[in-house]
């Protein structure tokens, strides 16, 4: 079940269907991981990420490597394997992970963000 626009403090876990976001407020000199997934069995998920650093992250979209987290992605339905993974130091930036899936096809993106502070 998604809850309306919720917003992840390093770590944590969310939902959220067509037309919500939410954003995950990062910490800085940090390990970072934010994985992204479709819960939909039928439909394609879009999302937009926007506010991720532009360098010094690892970003793999349906197995493929990125050069960046920041942009407009389309997860297939019903697909475990397919995720929006990224990692590295996110610099204490805020992300917005907004879901941009039609509303008449809705797609669940499943959220989880991971925040583990280096020596």
């Amino acid at each position: 079940m998604s809850s309306q626009n919720p917003e992840i403090n390093q770590n944590g876990s969310a939902s959220i269907n067509s037309g919500q976001y939410c954003i995950w407020k990062t910490a800085n000199g940090s390990s970072s991981t934010l994985n992204i997934t479709n819960a939909s069995r039928a439909n394609n998920l879009i999302i937009a990420i926007t506010g991720a650093p532009s360098t010094g992250l690892i970003v793999q979209v349906n197995g493929t490597l990125q050069p960046s987290v920041d942009n407009i992605w389309t997860l297939p339905p019903n697909s475990p394997s397919m995720a929006v993974i990224a990692t590295g130091n996110f610099g204490g930036s805020t992300v917005t992970i907004t879901n941009i899936t039609n509303a008449q096809n809705d797609a669940e993106a499943a959220i989880q963000c991971q925040t583990t502070a280096t020596a």
